[in-house]
């Protein structure tokens, strides 16, 4: 079938194509930057965290005895608690930790080299634990040592202390050297921080950009009344089975005090929960877009079809087959489409340029591009198929009578 008759019949309902184009040009620029927003977000999600997030779960304690009103006490608890934990034949390590990995914020600080200028800091998610932390995280150490219980502060306040980093925080502030035995500005110079090793990787959801895996781990100071969380890592298999005693293990040792138990992955899924909600709202939205788009392409191709039933059942009456009519209209539509995908195209590259620019988007990659528009092209097909079937199915003799 030749395309010119195609083309001169497109010419002589130009604002009906062009509306068309248009609408299909649009949906292409929105849904390419939603899919690669949506693409963006579930990398995010999905990166790993460096630690052993099937096999965790956090004990959040919440005392209201008076037990737990004196420092040595609260101290001598925590002490119990962990021993006890350490012990169950399902745990493989335990440790005290605070705020807990994954779960979305924290607390954080701005870092130099000690000595170095202001303009160098970099902000880094603080975390602060025992010496059992990699054990019971799963972290790899790289480089150094581990924290050992020397290390532990035996008062709170300002003070020298040793830090584990990840090797991300020690290549931004220290790059293409050994952070090991430097010290890092805190704030109080007077009392700078000694790196003494390096953990591969540890990355935990804060609002975006590189801060993210550029962590500090401090050892933890005596524990607060208020609040103390403990991290479980589970052995292989038994995490389940360590969720159904812990709660009774910690109030069996003190009874005076609230225990919730819940699952890295749980605590994971609230930290990242912004990111599954935009991926939500970016799907709806390219939904939308589509199946509107579709609605038009059906719209239009079926008032099409209305309009030339004449000339249909006259092409019919003169020997053309029901393919060669359907054929027709595939093409015609395949055409409107591909134009408005083309346009869609340049205006997608437009408005991710702006994205990426000005608010920090995700770049359209030739993977996810191909696959966008294959995916627009084949909602453009199908949602011309129905009227194009019921063109090709259109009687001669009663398409001639048709005025």
């Amino acid at each position: 079938m030749e395309i010119g008759p195609i083309l001169r019949a497109m010419s002589r309902n130009r604002i009906k194509v062009g509306l068309l184009v248009v609408e299909i040009a649009v949906t292409t620029a929105v849904v390419l930057n939603c899919l690669a927003m949506i693409q963006e977000q579930r990398a995010r999600i999905g990166r790993p965290s460096g630690i052993d997030e099937a096999n965790l779960m956090t004990a959040q304690i919440r005392p209201f005895g008076q037990a737990f009103a004196d420092e040595g006490a609260r101290r001598e608890i925590v002490r119990r608690d962990l021993e006890t934990l350490r012990a169950m034949p399902e745990v493989a390590d335990a440790s005290i930790m605070g705020p807990i990995p994954l779960q979305g914020g924290g607390s954080s600080g701005m870092f130099k080299a000690l000595g170095g200028k202001d303009s160098d800091k970099v902000r880094a998610p603080i975390y602060n634990t025992d010496e059992h932390v990699l054990s019971t995280l799963g972290l790899e150490l790289v480089e150094g040592r581990a924290l050992t219980e020397t290390d532990q502060p035996l008062k709170n306040g300002p003070q020298i202390l040793n830090a584990l980093v990840t090797r991300d925080f020690a290549e931004a502030v220290f790059p293409g050297q050994s952070p090991i035995g430097k010290m890092i500005d805190s704030g109080n110079p007077e009392y700078p921080d000694v790196i003494v090793g390096v953990v591969a990787r540890m990355v935990t959801p804060y609002g975006g950009g590189p801060m993210e895996s550029r962590i500090v781990i401090y050892p933890s100071g005596p524990p607060g009344g208020a609040f103390i969380s403990y991290v479980v890592r589970a052995k292989p298999g038994q995490l389940d089975q360590a969720l159904g005693r812990v709660d009774d293990v910690l109030l069996g040792l003190q009874n005076e005090r609230l225990v919730d138990l819940t699952t890295m992955a749980s605590v994971k899924g609230g930290g990242y929960a912004l990111n599954a909600f935009v991926m939500r709202i970016l799907a709806v939205i390219a939904g939308l877009l589509l199946a509107v788009t579709a609605l038009g392409i059906f719209g239009t191709t079926s008032f099409s079809v209305t309009q030339r039933t004449k000339q249909i059942g006259t092409r019919r009456a003169l020997g053309a087959s029901q393919g060669e009519i359907l054929r027709y209209f595939l093409i015609e539509n395949s055409l409107v489409s591909t134009i408005g995908i083309g346009l869609g195209l340049i205006g997608a590259f437009a408005l991710n340029v702006l994205l990426v620019t000005q608010f920090a988007g995700s770049k359209l990659g030739p993977g996810l591009t191909l696959a966008g528009v294959l995916l627009l092209w084949l909602v453009g097909v199908a949602a011309t198929v129905v009227p194009a079937r019921r063109a090709s199915r259109l009687s001669p003799a009663l398409a001639t009578r048709s005025v």
